[in-house]
């Protein structure tokens, strides 16, 4: 049978579908009608239509759409005007739906339900107009709270948190601005109180966030920021989008002056590790920024300035002013620094402050050859000269900063060579020696995480000999130390953590070698690189870098996912089997993408059966391994289907003794019925156990546990009104107000919540009733 062509037809099918609830096939016969209909009411009628089925998908724009359509014909089509009102309402766009449903009332005064819809979109608007006009006295009402030096500290947290959120709306913002914001919040900078200045800089955060000309049009922000960076830089919670072009001499120059700070020195600004960093950062922004050659060529030359200004022979803390402002240029906008850096005096400064006796002279000057050999193509002055330097501080020195700063410059300048053998820095057995001693600080707790930082940085170099690899590899210490780091506040060592995983992993891109381009540069008595495995690290430290790092690694770490699933064969032995899956419910709790990976190898049937195991760590680690799986759509499914008993498992699992495993079922449960409602309703069907076992959890002495029962009984009451009933007509009841009643603790808080959750979740429905007065 071909397609069906009538309209009418089309249509009643359309009504059939949707009066049996099968909307989807609903909204495709009208669709169909749409196409083959020539008449423009019997049209409207079906655009009509097809805008419930739309609104019973909730896919409320494109109700607007066909109910707009259906208005086109007829004006007066009381039906699609208040299809329109409901789906605009849903939108958030209460005063178009009022005009609406003011329609629908006036064409048929006495229906009920329109005077309800108006009378409560009347209520609604006036609510949120109150809002709007009252935004101003609550912004002023807020800062006089941040101001009063009375006001109780939670009293002030709670006016910042609102100002914060006040600035994240665009209307918001906007009073916040008209209301003398600015330079309100650059009070709060001055009041010097950490918890007023993280507000101040967030409250400004959201109200430039996606509003480039506001920024632009306003120069008190960027004097906020200069206050900000310079004198109070307490949280480095600056953020870069809001930065505007600063091409003012002094605005460059107070940067500059920041950059060049030494924390150990007398009477310098408040800084913590990172404002260097920051500031390094400010500076490659409005370099970047910069349109033309001359506005490029004046801020090379401000900044040249006023490192010349700085040096003094007289005065040795002027000149390693000089030398660390130079460093921040140099982790900035590097071309500028690396001319500079090149300048006539600098060098011959460098290599005083590494003779100086003074420890904070050797320390700014070695950081400063380290980031001036950052790329190696345009630092070949100091990769020639650098390196009898460093060597020289290494062996003198006593001072671990200073001698593994040393270590990680002589690191940098032996890669400078890249990949080509023939250019090596170092003898045969140099390197191990150099990791073995950057291990060993790495490893060693007494030392601050920035000095075990620069050890990271070293072996992100030298893990490219294949030996120091190996030997980094077997040293579980190391490893796990270097792992642990990466959990310190400090997040910038990520990026030598992510090279090092990359030369460790041999997740590097390699270069094409084209022999005939090797005969001719040989021909043409050119040098030719000596291609060397050991050899690759990128040069350049930036975002982008990094990001490309992580995606090499996490390549890697997909491949893994097919060898682990085949050692969840049945005739490997226990321990492989209770190896693999541990490795797959790591890898499944990092993303979808290896969930689906995990899927796609065929691993469910396995980590299912091994659920059954008798062994009690592989059935855990299996249930471990479901628990990071059952979010993802394919694994609701199979639990959906009838005739097994994976749910069943799943429930009983959770009434099992061992903490760890009921732990992990009771995760998946809460996962399985937040997800899919069916889920929540067919465990009373699967087994005769499951109130107690749920009653269990919601009574257990693990707070996580306790948590996730807890989460599945408010599933359970969301998802049908009789099994809701059911749950609030039993013990259950009792179990919720005990915990809801409990006082506020941080470590049962989550449960506590949970349970006043689903008392506020019965309260809604009916089924309990407050205590009156």
């Amino acid at each position: 049978m071909g397609e069906i062509a009538d309209p009418v037809q089309l249509k009643e099918e359309g009504n059939k579908h949707f009066q049996a609830g099968e909307i989807d096939k609903a909204i495709e016969c009208y669709t169909k009608a749409i196409k083959f209909s020539k008449d423009k009411k019997a049209l409207a009628v079906i655009y009509r239509n097809r805008s419930a089925c739309f609104l019973k998908k909730e896919n409320y724009n494109n109700a607007v759409s066909d109910a707009t359509k259906a208005i086109d014909v007829d004006a007066a089509d009381i039906k699609a005007l208040y299809r329109r009102c409901q789906a605009l309402e849903k939108l958030g766009k209460l005063d178009m739906a009022f005009k609406d449903v003011q329609r629908c009332a006036t064409l048929e005064p006495k229906n009920k339900t329109f005077l309800e819809t108006l009378r409560r979109l009347g209520a609604e608007i006036q609510q949120k107009l109150k809002t709007t006009f009252s935004t101003d006295s609550r912004v002023q009402n807020m800062f006089d709270i941040l101001f009063a030096d009375e006001s109780d500290k939670e009293k002030q947290e709670k006016a910042a948190n609102n100002l914060i959120v006040l600035a994240r709306e665009d209307a918001g913002a906007e009073r916040i601005f008209q209301n003398n914001g600015v330079p309100l919040l650059m009070q709060l900078i001055d009041t010097g109180k950490p918890d007023m200045i993280l507000a101040a800089i967030r409250t400004l955060s959201g109200m430039c966030t996606g509003h480039r000309a506001r920024v632009r049009n306003r120069g008190e922000i960027f004097f906020f920021l200069m206050n900000l960076l310079i004198f109070k830089d307490r949280k480095d919670m600056i953020s870069c989008n809001v930065f505007m072009e600063m091409s003012q001499k002094t605005g460059l120059k107070k940067i500059l002056k920041v950059c060049g700070q030494v924390p150990d020195l007398p009477d310098q600004l408040p800084l913590t590790e990172n404002t260097q960093l920051i500031a390094s950062v400010l500076l490659n922004k409005v370099y970047d920024d910069l349109r033309c050659d001359p506005e490029r060529d004046n801020f090379r030359d401000v900044c040249d300035e006023y490192i010349k200004s700085k040096f003094d022979p007289n005065d040795m803390d002027k000149n390693i002013h000089a030398i660390n402002t130079l460093s921040g240029l140099l982790q900035g906008p590097f071309d500028v620094g690396n001319v500079l850096a090149g300048r006539q005096g600098v060098m011959e400064m460098m290599v005083a402050l590494c003779g100086s006796e003074r420890e904070v002279d050797q320390l700014v000057a070695v950081e400063a050859l380290i980031h001036a050999s950052t790329k190696t193509s345009k630092a070949s002055f100091f990769i020639s000269n650098g390196v009898t330097l460093l060597k020289d501080m290494y062996k003198k020195t006593k001072n671990e900063k200073i001698k593994i700063r040393a270590l990680v410059g002589l690191c940098k300048l032996g890669s400078a060579g890249g990949d080509d053998y023939s250019m090596r820095q170092f003898a045969e057995g140099s390197t191990e020696k150099l990791a073995k001693q950057c291990r060993k600080w790495l490893c060693n707790p007494t030392l601050d995480v920035r000095t075990r930082k620069w050890a990271v940085e070293g072996l992100a170099y030298l893990t490219n000999d294949a030996d120091v690899k190996d030997d980094f590899v077997d040293d579980e210490a190391a490893m796990r130390a270097m792992f642990e780091l990466t959990q310190s506040k400090d997040k910038t060592i990520l990026y030598a953590v992510a090279c090092t995983l990359v030369n460790c992993t041999n997740s590097y891109d390699k270069k094409e070698i084209i022999p005939e381009m090797v005969q001719l540069a040989k021909f043409s008595k050119q040098h030719v690189p000596e291609q060397h495995p050991k050899v690759t690290y990128t040069e350049s430290c930036d975002v982008a870098n990094l990001k490309s790092l992580k995606v090499q690694i996490f390549h890697v770490i997909y491949e893994v996912v097919r060898p682990l699933v085949s050692l969840l064969n049945t005739e490997r032995d226990g321990l492989e089997n209770f190896e693999a899956l541990l490795g797959l419910t790591n890898l499944a709790a990092l993303n979808d993408k290896l969930r689906v990976k995990i899927l796609k190898e065929k691993a469910l049937p396995e980590i299912e059966n091994y659920m059954f195991e008798e062994h009690d760590q592989i059935r855990q680690a299996a249930t471990e391994c479901m628990c990071n799986l059952v979010c993802c759509k394919e694994v609701q499914d199979r639990y959906l289907e009838d005739g097994n008993d994976k749910l069943k498992l799943l429930i009983l699992l959770c009434g099992e003794d061992d903490a760890q495993l009921q732990r992990a079922a009771a995760g998946a449960l809460a996962m399985l019925t937040a997800a899919q409602k069916k889920l929540a309703v067919k465990i009373t069907k699967v087994t005769g156990q499951w109130l107690e076992i749920i009653q269990r959890l919601c009574i257990h002495d693990n707070p996580e546990i306790q948590h996730r029962g807890l989460v599945t009984v408010f599933n359970m009451l969301d998802a049908d009104e009789q099994l809701a009933k059911k749950l609030i007509e039993c013990e259950l009841l009792e179990i919720l107000t005990f915990v809801a009643k409990l006082e506020d603790n941080p470590k049962k808080q989550d449960a506590i919540n949970a349970a006043r959750a689903c008392l506020s979740r019965a309260l809604d429905s009916g089924f309990i009733k407050p205590f009156s007065n």
